[in-house]
């Protein structure tokens, strides 16, 4: 999934394993916040979106490569 910022917290964690971490570690409500946009959550968490775009990214992946096994 291409991470932009008019995504929803939501979608990412729908579509991306381990988002729902990086989601808890900077106080983004990924349940019933989910409908926000990640530039909304951005901003109110202090995250700058490109960090936690790489953050999703680099866990998703990890994730998905142990997983192959």
């Amino acid at each position: 999934m291409n991470i932009t910022k008019e995504k929803t917290v939501a979608e990412v964690v729908a579509q991306n394993m381990g988002a729902d971490h990086v989601f808890s570690k900077y106080k983004i409500d990924f349940c019933c916040g989910g409908g926000a946009t990640l530039e909304t959550a951005c901003k109110e968490s202090g995250v700058e979106f490109e960090v936690l775009k790489k953050e999703i990214e680099i866990l998703s992946s990890k994730i998905s490569s142990n997983s192959k096994f």
